[in-house]
């Protein structure tokens, strides 16, 4: 496969990503004028809570599962018992895992939101996107994607008319993801395997799947300092900030898992290849963004002249002018981090994440205490460059033999 092959990949996958970068936007537009601004700090809390749990239950389909399905295509055999392994792992966490999160609800009391949220469970154990990213057939995940995120934004729409309906904004994502993922998944062929050989998954993958939530902990971590320290309304301003943010994120999502599998593939033919392939990616990556930054800080005061925003909302939309670069430095480290995964380098990638997450909680509660929402964008680019330049020492050796 050719580099303009991934590029096709990149934009093929990229058209469904716009639908699930809109979603929120459209979700956002409504819920704050009808539900407030401090109810879409709750809602962002509990999303980014079950984005961690996620992890947990996927257990690393996402960066483990892809290569291994990617590298070993051509083995039918394999990829089945494989694909069997890792649902019947999501089985038991993702059962066990609710359990403990609805004993901790009732004991603490917690928000109705995070019980909404429990759908995204139901959606976790199902979640088919990683067996055909492995497979390059992006424009099924796009049928997936879309389809899940206008049944969301419709349902939103058409239930949250009251300042109390915000508790069910994050349970109708959840249900929507659920029922579409679950037909595809039940679609994917897969073997039955022993309850015993889980335990063999746990310690192949523990190891990536910890470093991965790390590095998740340190993206998630501000909305829970900020609640903790600042409050609902001002974790509703930050998730402001954060949708403008996951644009981005999502773009550099969808270039990670787009020329991900390729890169495994080439890694195996000739490592020469690989590497010059994943360096011109990268820098013309961090070329894109770089103009997308511009472009966006231009228009964004012109394009809020056209909406009746509150002032704490446009408060929120001039910080994120601040971080529109930071994408910028994680992009940089998408090689280096390809590579430590395709070298099973886990365990540098654990060191440098577990590192990153004590940096942002400790410098993102005194910079949070000292300097408000501020001291969280100056805490951000801080931890990205950490970590860029972390992954570039310990990954550059392999990218350079």
């Amino acid at each position: 496969m050719t580099q303009n092959t991934s590029i096709k990949n990149i934009l093929t996958y990229g058209a469904g990503q716009i639908v699930n970068l809109l979603a929120p936007f459209l979700v956002a537009l409504y819920v704050i004028p009808v539900c407030g601004i401090d109810k879409w700090g709750i809602i962002g809390l509990v999303t980014s809570l079950y984005i961690l749990i996620g992890l947990l239950v996927e257990f690393g389909a996402n960066l483990i599962g892809v290569k291994e399905l990617s590298a070993f295509r051509n083995n039918r055999t394999f990829v089945k018992n494989y694909i069997g392994l890792n649902y019947k792992f999501r089985l038991v966490s993702s059962l066990l895992i609710s359990l403990l999160l609805i004993t901790v609800f009732v004991i603490f009391k917690v928000d109705k939101t995070f019980y909404w949220g429990l759908s995204w469970m139901i959606a976790w154990y199902y979640n088919p996107l990683w067996i055909y990213q492995a497979r390059e057939q992006f424009r099924q995940i796009n049928k997936i994607i879309i389809l899940s995120k206008a049944v969301y934004v419709l349902v939103v729409y058409l239930l949250v008319k009251r300042t109390e309906d915000y508790i069910y904004v994050v349970g109708i994502l959840g249900m929507s993801n659920s029922v579409f993922y679950a037909w595809y998944y039940y679609q994917i062929p897969k073997n039955r395997v022993s309850l015993k050989k889980v335990s063999v998954f746990i310690k192949q993958n523990k190891s990536i799947v910890i470093s991965n939530f790390a590095i998740n902990s340190y993206t998630q971590a501000p909305i829970f300092i900020i609640d903790a320290f600042l409050g609902n309304t001002a974790s509703g301003i930050f998730k402001v900030i954060d949708l403008f943010l996951t644009v981005f994120r999502s773009y550099l999502g969808v270039f990670f898992n787009a020329t991900y599998p390729q890169f495994c593939y080439m890694m195996k033919e000739n490592a020469k290849n690989a590497r010059n392939y994943v360096l011109r990616m990268m820098w013309g990556n961090a070329a894109l963004l770089v103009v997308s930054a511009i472009v966006i800080i231009l228009a964004l005061p012109y394009a809020t002249g056209y909406f009746d925003f509150s002032e704490d909302v446009k408060k929120g939309l001039v910080f994120s002018s601040y971080l529109l670069f930071l994408p910028v430095v994680i992009a940089l480290n998408i090689p280096y981090y390809q590579v430590l995964l395709f070298e099973r380098r886990n365990t540098d990638i654990l060191k440098t994440s577990v590192v990153g997450v004590i940096i942002t909680l400790g410098l993102g509660i005194i910079l949070t205490k000292n300097f408000g929402l501020a001291g969280i964008c100056i805490m951000l680019y801080a931890v990205e460059t950490y970590i860029t330049l972390s992954l570039w020492f310990k990954g550059n050796k392999f990218l350079a033999k």
